[in-house]
């Protein structure tokens, strides 16, 4: 608005030039004029002075601006790729928490599979470190060198109360292997992160520490990122539970220079940026220096950011503004002040000697200064950008020299055409220009302003701020001539564009609501809509528990709701129904949102699906008729029970069952028919055996019933219960049938083989006594 103010005195001190030129041709006091001269170099100076002043503030408004898009940009991408670090380890410690054990080739397939180096530039590595108890660590390293690692041990040597073994570090390459078997709780920094971790169960960052993979000359500063993995089924309230059921980690490792290189590459071309960790910005604490312009002395911003739990000190540095590109600029418009009051004050002293010509110089110098009076005002508003003339009544546009240059033109290559100024805008753009200059011309809005993409010389489009206003109209009030500027907005245009993009990807891929505290649906994502086969509007207002499948108790959905109540992020697997009745299962995570005040308005949820997983899993596992576990889990859970039995010395028994006459049904009925059978029973023993026990389909007709802390007794009393319930049902087609029962129970020294034998063999008895009957193992005395 100083561009106005300055051009409307400019203005008034023609007119009145013109007007105190008809005075002197009246008037015969010429020494009432010798003050003119004196009155227009006073008047110059204040107006150069104010024009300088103004130039020099919106100038500097600029360059802040500019700046502080770049840093808010860094920081965007800082936090945006330390989000995904983050949700890299969630998906580790959903690997973990899914799988019932883990082992090295499947770590690294899990990690080949996520492309570290081409999704995850800058990290360092993906690693999992087990807790160790003192007592446990002989038999932990010695686990670990079966796996081939012959000199492995816990690094450093010592008594501690715990130990935070690395036992996976992917890529295992020469760099990670001198961090393998590494205790990080040993050292200061790493346990403070680890230790809040634990206690928040929440993803934490490290202080600045030299990461063991450092031992050749390119040593970087370095930090690594938590993610605490507990045991299952364990109570988690607060932080001391949380620390006492910790299970290990799951980490990264990151150099930071690498990381820094990989987030912002060629961003940092007009600033210098340093990080330090912490709140003080000392020499020991930095983590990053780009050390790009020597020239960039003067510290622009410095600010705090919170990344997972852990507070970055951000240093970013510029050049002196006095040595910007733009300082010409606020030292010409006011140079063409001063040398328009030089002009003018030779005017009146024109005028004074020389009294016979001082109409016709006045009325001369006062057509050239209306000539370029509104050139020069939006000369001065546009500051330095380009400038257009627009006169409406030969449609004939007057385009300056740097509006030229922007486009990429020299002055002679663009005709002053208005045909040339709209083959030039982008059609899709056109229709709202047009719209907005006759909203302007009409005298509906003050100015004319529009955003909107225009060709260059090399075709390609730039995003530039048009704007302008009617100078003048015709006799009968229709415009008559218009005068603008436009100033080149491709960058932040471009960043908006970027960001919008980012979003659009994020709303695409990632599964998440926000719900209200009744638990009805605010808000979800494209990609919450594609897994759950509702559209957008079928689910707003819907209650996210209307949508869990129907063998999820409610108890759960409350528990759920009553964690999150609390301030705690409640994360595990849910079980949930799509709009066609099919289920599918995802990993979430569930956090409190909170407005301005600080109340608690709602939830988010952020989830990734796990249906093919869990799936798979299923398939694997379950006896495709039966659906009971297949002789592959059985042995599986076979060998687990008889080792806690071992280690423990806890009573485990196993019954051997077989429907008898089985073949009789296959040969008269059908195959078919003998399915059913199979079906059938298989249903029996499951609604009459406890939660504890574990059956499954042996071979054929023959079950296996794994009864833990159960001794040759109470496996007899389940088995004579079985044997009367299946003798008392009636099968489809066949009627009733029996069946018999082999029993043993766990004794010292005893393998899977041994147990298997003595329950066949009593089976087999039962089958000679006439079937339909309960045999016992037989051991020597």
């Amino acid at each position: 608005m100083f561009g106005w103010s300055i051009l409307d005195a400019i203005r008034d001190i023609a007119i009145k030039g013109f007007n105190m030129t008809q005075l002197l041709n009246m008037s015969r006091n010429i020494s009432f004029y010798k003050f003119l001269p004196s009155l227009v170099v006073v008047s110059g100076l204040f107006w150069s002075a104010s024009a300088g002043w103004f130039s020099y503030q919106f100038y500097e408004a600029k360059e802040q601006l500019r700046l502080e898009s770049t840093s808010s940009e860094i920081v965007f991408h800082i936090k945006g790729r330390m989000a995904t670090y983050e949700q890299a380890l969630r998906g580790g410690v959903g690997f973990v928490k899914a799988s019932k054990s883990i082992n090295r080739d499947e770590w690294a397939m899990f990690v080949k599979e996520h492309k570290l180096s081409e999704n995850f530039k800058g990290i360092q590595g993906f690693g999992y470190c087990e807790v160790v108890l003192p007592e446990n660590k002989q038999k932990h390293e010695e686990r670990i060198r079966k796996e081939g690692f012959a000199d492995y041990a816990i690094k450093p040597e010592g008594k501690r109360e715990i130990y935070t073994s690395i036992i996976y570090l992917e890529p295992f390459n020469e760099r990670n292997k001198r961090a393998f078997g590494y205790d990080m709780y040993s050292e200061k920094v790493r346990a403070q992160a680890m230790l809040l971790a634990m206690q928040t169960g929440k993803t934490t960052l490290s202080g600045k520490v030299r990461l063991k993979q450092e031992y050749d000359k390119d040593i970087q500063a370095g930090f690594l990122m938590y993610l605490p993995i507990y045991k299952k089924n364990a109570k988690l309230e607060t932080p001391q539970e949380r620390v006492s059921q910790i299970q290990g980690f799951v980490y990264a490792p990151f150099r930071a220079n690498d990381l820094m290189e990989g987030i912002l590459g060629t961003m940092l071309t007009s600033m210098d940026f340093e990080i330090y960790d912490g709140n003080r910005t000392s020499k020991e604490n930095i983590l990053y220096s780009t050390h790009m312009h020597k020239e960039f002395q003067t510290v622009y911003k410095t600010m705090t950011i919170s990344l997972n739990e852990r507070t970055w000190t951000l240093v970013f540095k510029t050049n002196n503004f006095w040595q910007s590109e733009n300082m010409y600029i606020i030292f010409l418009i006011p140079s063409f002040i001063l040398i328009f009051t030089l002009l003018l004050t030779l005017l009146f002293n024109s005028l004074i000697k020389t009294k016979e010509n001082a109409l016709k110089i006045a009325t001369k110098a006062t057509q050239k200064l209306h000539a370029s009076e509104e050139r020069l005002r939006f000369s001065l508003e546009g500051s330095g950008d380009g400038l257009w003339d627009w006169n409406l009544v030969n449609n004939e546009v007057f385009f300056s020299k740097r509006w030229k240059e922007m486009l990429g033109f020299e002055d002679n290559e663009i005709t002053s055409t208005l045909e040339e100024w709209k083959s030039r805008v982008h059609p899709q753009d056109l229709e709202q220009v047009y719209r907005d200059i006759t909203v302007h011309m009409e005298g509906k809005s003050e100015f004319y302003k529009n955003e909107h993409r225009i060709k260059c010389k090399d075709g390609s489009f730039k995003w530039i701020l048009d704007r302008g206003m009617i100078v003048s109209r015709n006799a009968d009030g229709s415009p008559a001539r218009m005068v603008g500027s436009h100033s080149d907005v491709s960058e932040r245009k471009h960043v908006q564009l970027k960001l919008k993009e980012y979003m659009a990807i994020v709303d695409k891929n990632v599964i998440s609501s926000t719900i209200d505290l009744h638990g009805n649906i605010l808000e979800v994502s494209e990609a919450f809509c594609t897994v759950s086969g509702y559209s957008k509007n079928e689910l707003l207002g819907k209650s996210l528990n209307s949508l869990r499948a129907e063998d999820i108790p409610q108890v759960i959905c409350e528990e759920l709701l009553a964690t999150v109540r609390l301030g705690n992020i409640w994360q595990g697997e849910i079980k949930n129904r799509d709009k066609n009745g099919l289920d599918y299962w995802v990993d979430a995570t569930i956090t409190l949102v909170n407005n301005e005040e600080g109340d608690v308005i709602g939830y988010t949820t952020i989830c990734h699906d796990i249906t093919d997983k869990k799936r798979i899993e299923e398939l694997s596992v379950t006896d495709k008729l039966t659906q009971l576990y297949n002789r592959l889990k059985l042995d599986e859970i076979f060998s687990m029970k008889l080792a806690s039995a071992r280690r423990y010395n806890t009573s485990f028994s196993i019954i051997m069952l077989d429907i008898d006459y089985f073949k009789l049904v296959n040969d008269t009925w059908g195959h078919q028919a003998g399915d059913d059978v199979l079906k059938e029973f298989a249903t029996i023993i499951k609604n009459n055996i406890r939660e504890t026990d574990i059956v499954g389909r042996w071979g054929g007709e023959e079950f296996l019933i794994l009864s833990s802390d159960t001794d040759l007794e109470g496996a007899t009393e389940l088995s004579q219960k079985l044997r009367a319930a299946i003798s008392s049902f009636k099968f489809s087609f066949i009627g009733h049938k029996t069946a018999s029962f082999g029993v043993s129970s766990y004794h010292v020294g005893d393998d899977e083989k041994t147990m298997v034998k003595r329950a066949d063999e009593a089976l087999y008895r039962a089958k000679e006594k006439g079937r339909d009957s309960v045999e016992v193992e037989q051991t020597l005395a």
